[in-house]
């Protein structure tokens, strides 16, 4: 029986050492790989179109770009990957506007390695993962969830699994249902709230009061 396909990381980080712990965690994982490191935004760019990684893990300050900015970069560079953000606790200003970019995930720079682990994996599997103390930020700074059709009951379930962090399969198995079901009831509630990625979802359902993050006071 074949080995289930690991998913792909490109490590993007200006300082080598800890672009090298970062690689030498992940491939210490059976599930991930990482397939290439990079130390700027431009060659990041470069690589996400030659190496196609299931995940780009971007530093947020690079020596040519960053924030948002190196986040449109690489998604203009290949939509498909999945940016997770590696911050600072004085970056979470900036964080809003990274969400508008298309990040799909924030961690810590001094988060364990257990979190890092999970935040890499969730993104990869199609979630969004985030700190509380982002997510105050980000709530802070962003315009009110729109009105529109009302969401319904098993997408506000998806919502707040979405929120307590968990990917599209963990997200099946806990409501029972299909992970087609899942991103159907997903794309669903998206097209209500007026968003395009599931963490601008998790933000502006917040906003709405759908969902608890249980956030710190």
């Amino acid at each position: 029986m074949a080995d289930a396909p690991r998913s792909t990381v490109l490590i993007v980080e200006d300082h080598l050492m800890v672009a090298a712990g970062l690689a030498a965690m992940l491939e210490d994982e059976p599930d991930l790989q990482v397939v290439g490191q990079a130390a700027t935004v431009a060659a990041a760019t470069e690589a996400v179109v030659r190496l196609r990684p299931d995940v780009v893990m971007l530093d947020f300050r690079l020596p040519d770009g960053e924030g948002a900015p190196a986040i449109a970069a690489v998604l203009a560079a290949n939509p498909d990957v999945k940016v997770l953000t590696v911050t600072a606790h004085s970056e979470a200003e900036a964080l809003g506007p990274a969400v508008l970019a298309g990040v799909m995930g924030f961690v810590r720079k001094d988060a364990s390695g257990d979190e890092l682990l999970q935040a890499v994996r969730t993104v990869a599997a199609g979630g969004a993962y985030f700190s509380r103390e982002a997510m105050a930020q980000i709530i802070a700074g962003q315009r009110p969830a729109p009105s529109g059709p009302a969401v319904s009951e098993r997408e506000v379930q998806v919502l707040q699994c979405l929120a307590d962090g968990m990917a599209i399969p963990a997200i099946a198995r806990e409501l029972g249902l299909s992970q087609h079901t899942v991103r159907n009831h997903l794309r669903g509630v998206m097209a209500k709230l007026d968003v395009h990625t599931s963490l601008d979802a998790v933000v502006h359902g917040a906003r709405a009061g759908l969902v608890d993050l249980h956030l710190p006071g």
